[in-house]
C-alpha cells in the first residue's frame, strides 16, 4: 500500500478515516449480494464463546495460507479474528456485537485498502471451508446449517473483490 493514499472522509461518529488505494478499483456486476439469511439458530447453538472460536481458528488458517500477506501477524491476527467473531454473530443471528463495537459494518468501504482479487477470494473460502467442516464437532455448529453459512459467503465474499487481479 502506497505511503500517498487519499483518505475518505470518516463518519461524523467518529470512526477512523479509511485509506483509499492508488490503483483502480474493481466493483463486481450485480451490486451488493442478495442472500439468504443464515438462520438464527446457527448463533442459539454455538453462543459467542463458539462464534468467535470459529472466527479465530479460521483466521490463523488466514495468516498460514497463501493469502497470509494480506492478514496482520501474531497478536494483531487475534484482535483482527475478534472483529470478525462480532460479525459473525451477528450474521450467525445473534446480538450486533460489530455494530456495538465498532460501528456500522461498511464491509466493502473497510476491505477497499486491500487488494482483493479472484486468487485472494478463494484462498478465503477454502480456508472457510476447512474451518465450516470442523465447526458441528469443534464449534457446536449445527451441521445442517454448514452449507447454507458457505453459500451466504460465497455471495458475500464476492462482494469484497475489489481487484481484477492478485499480487501474491
Amino acid at each position: 500500500m502506497s505511503e500517498h493514499l487519499p483518505i475518505m472522509p470518516g463518519p461524523p461518529d467518529g470512526e477512523p478515516d479509511i485509506r483509499l488505494p492508488d490503483r483502480p478499483i474493481y466493483t463486481p456486476p450485480g451490486g451488493p449480494p442478495r442472500t439468504d439469511r443464515i438462520p438464527d439458530e446457527v448463533y442459539r447453538a454455538m453462543g459467542e464463546a463458539n462464534v468467535m472460536a470459529l472466527a479465530e481458528a479460521f483466521y490463523r488458517r488466514l495468516g498460514e495460507s497463501e493469502a497470509s500477506g494480506l492478514f496482520p501477524k501474531g497478536e494483531a491476527l487475534i484482535q483482527a479474528s475478534a472483529k470478525t467473531g462480532a460479525m459473525f454473530a451477528f450474521l450467525f443471528g445473534g446480538p450486533h456485537l460489530y455494530q456495538q463495537r465498532y460501528g456500522s459494518p461498511r464491509m466493502r468501504m473497510r476491505h477497499l485498502p486491500f487488494k482483493i482479487g479472484p486468487k485472494a477470494r478463494s484462498v478465503w473460502l477454502r480456508c472457510l471451508r476447512e474451518t465450516l467442516a470442523e465447526a458441528p464437532e469443534r464449534y457446536a455448529m449445527p451441521a445442517e446449517h454448514v452449507e447454507t453459512v458457505y453459500a451466504f459467503f460465497v455471495s458475500f465474499s464476492a462482494w469484497m473483490v475489489n481487484s481484477e487481479t492478485d499480487d501474491f
